[in-house]
């Protein structure tokens, strides 16, 4: 009778885990086709004032906020101001990457590519506001 129950609760805890790992997936799969629909083109940076601009971009499990510094049509400084990632998915190689092509549209870092595209796309976002 005891290993009837026991078989029971195993059961409904399999059940619950099976249901638990769908949702995820089905989540994970909506966050990656949200960034990878996100479009990342070329900044006019010669029409952009001299500021500081805000941005930010995430879904489900990754997402960040950050702040774009340009002077003198150039972007000198990206600062992280909030970043949720997995740990070692940081893709912070990125922000050198948009520094040296003065462009947020860059190759994504290996293995965090959905980290650099966040970022990619948060740093396309602060310049668009500062239409």
């Amino acid at each position: 009778m005891k290993k009837k129950k026991v078989l029971k609760i195993l059961g409904i805890i399999v059940f619950l885990l099976i249901i638990a790992a769908a949702f995820f997936k089905f989540r994970y799969d909506k966050m990656v086709r949200t960034i990878e629909a996100q479009t990342v083109e070329d900044v006019d940076l010669g029409s952009i004032d001299d500021g500081i601009y805000s941005g930010s971009f995430g879904d489900f499990l990754v997402r960040v906020s950050l702040d774009v510094t340009v002077s003198g049509g150039r972007i000198t400084d990206i600062r992280i101001t909030d970043q949720q990632c997995g740990p070692g998915y940081e893709a912070l190689e990125t922000v050198d990457r948009i520094l040296e092509a003065q462009s947020p549209a860059v190759d994504a870092v290996s293995g965090a590519t959905g980290s650099s595209r966040c970022i990619m796309i948060s740093v396309a976002r602060a310049l668009a506001e500062s239409d």
